[in-house]
């Protein structure tokens, strides 16, 4: 959903995009026009102490002290961070000076081990996988996976009230919230008889090792994730070999599997192939899941919890109701839920979806310079050589007090109603979740509309509240596990405790 990483799709490589810290700079003469690097003292490993701790507000000081575009030394590389609305979309509308291709073809190899044969050797991928994605998930034609998604999550709010024994379940909003949407999202990918259950425990590892698998880490920091990577791609083999496995899965993940074993040349491997739609599932899962999960957790937090929510998706549904009166919207009839979801107006809950996007996203689009003498519109001031990598800092936009005003730090759920989103001139405020340009995330419409009916869902089922039995984690940024930049959404810094009952 958001800029997403994978190696196969526009929306997944940037999106959550590769931590800059995993490329450098090509060795050039001395260009007395390059960016002003952030001060450091000791060699080699530079700022990334300071960065590693609090990278909010590394990024802030060093923005406020030399201006948008810098360049920083970190543990032996030196990467420009472009941290403006104005220089990042002008990088993006140049996508013939600052491409995106290298960065990700190298995400690939480096976080998902895919062959090098099969990423470098031929077009196959370049010429044909990747504009594959832009056609299927054009908006268009993301309904027949939209519609799954809502069957699929029909399901498992079943399985959820099946375990609401008593009048309350004391449960985690990882355990209740974030673990079934993995589910939901999974069968909606790969059809259910996907082994969701097992890829659980394992993607939850590697998704934790995905910045020091981008950052190029050595392997004998990485063992774990290595493992746990392996552990999901042997699934994946095996899944892929297994006679009537495409049958309910998403036409993204039955094309891959088909072209590549009857279009390239030569065929990919089961194996090779595992690879492959590994990455396409640590998008969707490593940031939609994730995505859902802060718009319940962020709302829990508020003074007034859900109910805002909850007031407008009752609203919502009783006027449905009221103009078709014999509408079942209990899940039984999903043509019936899916056109009630569809047409049903939920602003609040879309704007709560967007500002949790907003303020949960660490995402980096990478772009490597490609000729000699580049400069960014509107900072002629600096100039890039060929080899140059750029990384945009969409976390810094959408942090700026100038574009969100002195709250913007703050989440703020009616922050992207009309009237919010519109600057004074007229125009729209960045809004950089799903990145921009070319790497713009191609799954941003099925994860749009997928998170808003997801969260309507478990709305008209649930009565969710913070378990005053536990100490509720801090709110605001204190929740976030900021240190995991450039990947993506991030994480919760400790579990969320929560009390579950149904409603009637």
């Amino acid at each position: 959903m958001l800029e997403s990483n994978s190696s196969l799709t526009v929306a997944t490589t940037t999106a959550a995009g590769a931590v800059a810290a995993g490329y450098y700079y090509a060795k050039k003469k001395k260009n007395t026009r390059c960016p002003p690097v952030v001060p450091y003292t000791i060699p080699w490993l530079g700022s990334a102490i300071t960065l590693g701790k609090d990278p909010d507000a590394f990024f802030h000081d060093a923005r406020e002290k030399y201006g948008d575009i810098f360049t920083v030394q970190a543990a032996g590389t030196r990467s420009t961070y472009v941290t403006s609305a104005a220089a990042i979309s002008s990088i993006y509308r140049n996508s013939k000076s600052f491409v995106f291709t290298p960065t990700r073809l190298d995400v690939s190899v480096k976080m998902f081990d895919m062959p090098r044969s099969i990423v470098y050797d031929n077009d196959y991928m370049t010429e044909t996988m990747f504009p594959m994605h832009h056609r299927i998930l054009a908006p268009s034609n993301v309904t027949p996976m939209v519609d799954a998604l809502i069957k699929h999550t029909v399901g498992v709010v079943k399985e959820s009230h099946s375990q609401i024994i008593a009048n309350q379940w004391s449960t985690t909003l990882e355990e209740f919230a974030h673990k079934p949407v993995f589910r939901a999202i999974s069968a909606t990918m790969f059809g259910p008889r996907f082994p969701a259950e097992k890829t659980y425990d394992p993607f939850l590892v590697f998704d934790d090792y995905v910045p020091f698998f981008a950052a190029g880490a050595p392997a004998l920091f990485v063992q774990k994730g290595v493992r746990a990577r392996k552990h999901l791609i042997d699934l994946f083999e095996e899944y892929l070999g297994t006679p009537g496995w495409d049958d309910g899965a998403a036409e993204i993940i039955t094309a891959i599997v088909n072209g590549a074993r009857n279009e390239s040349q030569p065929p990919w491997t089961d194996r090779e192939l595992a690879t492959a739609v590994n990455s396409d599932f640590w998008a969707a899962n490593g940031n939609m899941s994730w995505g859902f999960f802060w718009c319940m957790n962020l709302m829990l937090h508020e003074p007034q919890g859900l109910a805002p929510l909850y007031e407008e998706v009752d609203a919502a549904r009783d006027s449905w109701l009221k103009a078709h009166r014999s509408a079942d919207l209990s899940g039984d009839n999903l043509t019936e839920l899916g056109e009630f979801l569809d047409n049903a107006s939920l602003p609040l809950i879309m704007s709560t979806v967007s500002e949790s996007l907003r303020v949960s996203s660490s995402s980096f689009s990478i772009r490597t310079v490609v000729e000699d003498g580049v400069t960014i519109n509107g900072y002629p001031q600096f100039e890039f050589s060929k080899g140059d990598v750029l990384v945009c800092q969409t976390r810094s936009v959408h942090l700026d007090q100038e574009i969100y005003g002195p709250d913007a730090a703050a989440f703020k759920p009616d922050r992207f109603l009309d009237s919010g989103i519109v600057t004074e001139d007229g125009s729209r405020k960045p809004f950089l979740a799903f990145g921009g340009g070319v790497s713009q995330c191609e799954g941003r419409h099925f994860a749009a509309k997928g998170c808003k009916f997801i969260v309507a869902l478990f709305l008209l089922n649930f009565d969710i509240k913070l378990d005053p039995a536990h100490e509720a984690p801090s709110s605001g940024s204190a929740l976030f596990d900021i240190t995991r930049i450039g990947t993506g959404i991030l994480h919760p810094t400790k579990p969320t405790h929560i009390l579950v009952s149904k409603r009637k």
